[in-house]
């Protein structure tokens, strides 16, 4: 009964690893993003999606899908400011649930910064006027359909 027992468990280990998928690391992603990511929208820790746009292939195999969602979270976020001071956002923690409920984990961070509004600092100086401080620089967007690459750890 003993060895029975250990021979199952011993085929059901082996279909197990037979259904893993084998990606190896280092493998390319090619993902865009699903909406407009905007600073001032989200929070940091807030989850956000992106689309495989290209099929991965190992040993000319499909192994993710054109059409795959790609889960991410919002590492950094930093608003736009008065004295031309620029939004930043930073996206990170990349990961796919595969239809087997496997996580398939990809490394590599999605960036951005507004443009700055330095020029507004010296205008000031020169012009001492107080309405110019208050010029915000441009918050940091990702927009809809933008594409990364990312890779499978």
């Amino acid at each position: 009964m003993k060895r029975f027992i250990i021979g199952l468990l011993t085929i059901l280990l082996l279909q197990m690893q037979v259904l893993a998928l084998n990606i190896p690391s280092g493998t390319p992603v090619i993902v865009k993003s699903q909406n407009l990511i905007d600073a001032d929208d989200v929070r940091e820790g807030d989850n956000v999606k992106f689309t495989v746009i290209q099929p991965v292939k190992v040993n000319d195999e499909i192994v993710i899908n054109t059409g795959t969602e790609v889960t991410a979270k919002i590492i950094k976020r930093k608003n736009n400011g008065i004295l031309g001071i620029p939004g930043n956002i930073e996206i990170g923690e990349f990961s796919i649930l595969t239809p087997e409920n496997e996580i398939i984990r990809l490394t590599g961070t999605v960036t951005d910064t507004g443009e700055g509004r330095y020029w507004a600092n010296v205008g000031w100086i020169f012009i001492i006027t107080l309405p110019i401080i208050f010029i915000k620089g441009n918050d940091a967007k990702i927009p809809v359909n933008r594409t990364f690459i990312l890779y499978t750890i």
